[in-house]
């Protein structure tokens, strides 16, 4: 799927977990952003192919996660650090609870996964349980690469 958007501010984030942003981080490489629930059975499962394109790919390609409750008690910040902990997400955590990032993006769901070329345009984006998947091939075409 592809559509014209231009990477968001990343500051509409409620809160952040794991590191702040920095310029640094966001320049020079392709971002993968992908938005995921703690109440989603969907993204937990997606989370071992998502690590592995973010750990395949960690020279190459920069990664954050934003958290997007689907319901009030998704929104305790310190359930959000415990499973986010279980499920090895390492890479910049940005939570949503007010959904402003969510809005910004024109996103309704989880897991969806939105890939930015080095220009901040957003290259490709994928919903749903087999959109993993799809953008890990997404990446290796971003990136030139041959499929694993």
């Amino acid at each position: 799927m592809k559509r014209m958007l231009t990477l968001p501010d990343l500051d509409l984030a409620t809160h952040w977990m794991n590191r702040r942003l920095s310029a640094d981080y966001l320049e020079g490489k392709p971002l993968l952003i992908h938005f995921w629930s703690i109440s989603c059975y969907h993204c937990k499962d997606s989370m071992p192919a998502l690590q592995a394109i973010r750990d395949r790919y960690s020279n190459q390609l920069r990664t954050i996660a934003v958290h997007m409750p689907l319901s009030p008690a998704d929104t305790d910040v310190d359930q959000v650090a415990a499973v986010s902990r279980n499920y090895q997400i390492t890479e910049p955590l940005l939570i949503d609870n007010d959904h402003k990032l969510a809005d910004a993006f024109s996103n309704r769901y989880v897991p969806a996964y939105y890939l930015f070329g080095t220009d901040r345009i957003l290259y490709e984006y994928h919903l749903g349980q087999r959109g993993v998947d799809r953008i890990g091939r997404a990446v290796e075409r971003l990136l030139n690469l041959p499929p694993v």
